[in-house]
């Protein structure tokens, strides 16, 4: 169990103070990515899996909106597991979301039918960019433990009729993400592109794929800057969790 050190760990607020996260000053810390996701997730009666739940961010803030009543979080990573469990513990949210630390790849099976399957999955390929000396960085940002074909193939092999799964990625990785969805049986039904400023290019994008075939329905790109520092009124609102 990690001890709530304050010249190694911080506590972070998020929601106007209202969800409390610990994480490593020096470690894999959440970005914007983390509250776009979770804004993104619509609410459902059913029970959601998160692969790579990290500090336990995206799973807290989807929790605290009460979007879905129950949350498993694999997370592979020792430490960053024991920091999810000390914020499960400081948002009293201990009956709605267990953090398993384990290999997502070895326990999958175990979670056949999952309606809701999300993540903000390693996004960097290994050979491209500089490998952070920090390993708790490095295997956030790389492919190191799991893989986007890996996590298309086994979300999709897991998930029940009907289910979803929903994540964020680079813009780069699109036409990938989307060979890959019809190889193992998944369709794009919403998508979200996500733009720094308003006349920029898209940069990350959000995705809901379903085993199912239906319309793919774009929604109006996410501006995250209204100007340089100063963040758009509805990144505001994602912020906030209104």
């Amino acid at each position: 169990m990690i001890i709530y050190d304050r010249d190694r760990i911080s506590l972070d607020y998020f929601y106007k103070n209202r969800v409390k996260i610990f994480q490593n000053k020096k470690g894999y810390r959440f970005s914007v990515d983390s509250p776009i996701l979770a804004d993104f997730i619509p609410p459902s009666k059913y029970k959601g899996l998160e692969i790579g739940s990290g500090s336990g961010i995206i799973s807290l803030l989807l929790l605290f909106r009460k979007k879905l009543p129950f949350i498993t979080g694999i997370e592979i990573q020792k430490d960053l597991f024991e920091l999810s469990k000390m914020s499960v513990e400081e948002n009293s949210l201990k009956d709605q979301f267990d953090v398993i630390n384990n290999d997502f790849s070895r326990i999958y099976s175990e979670y056949s039918g999952i309606m809701n399957i999300f993540s903000n999955p390693p996004y960097l390929k290994t050979g491209m960019g500089h490998l952070s000396r920090n390993e708790e960085v490095r295997r956030g940002k790389f492919e190191i433990d799991i893989d986007l074909e890996q996590i298309v193939s086994m979300s999709s092999s897991i998930m029940g009729e009907g289910g979803s799964l929903f994540l964020i990625l680079p813009y780069d990785r699109f036409e990938e993400l989307i060979d890959l969805s019809g190889k193992y049986g998944l369709f794009p039904v919403k998508l979200r592109k996500v733009l720094s400023f308003t006349n920029g290019k898209p940069e990350r994008f959000l995705i809901q794929l379903t085993n199912y075939k239906d319309d793919l329905k774009e929604n109006s790109p996410l501006i995250i800057y209204h100007s340089v520092g100063v963040y758009s009124d509805e990144m505001e609102d994602i912020l906030a969790g209104r």
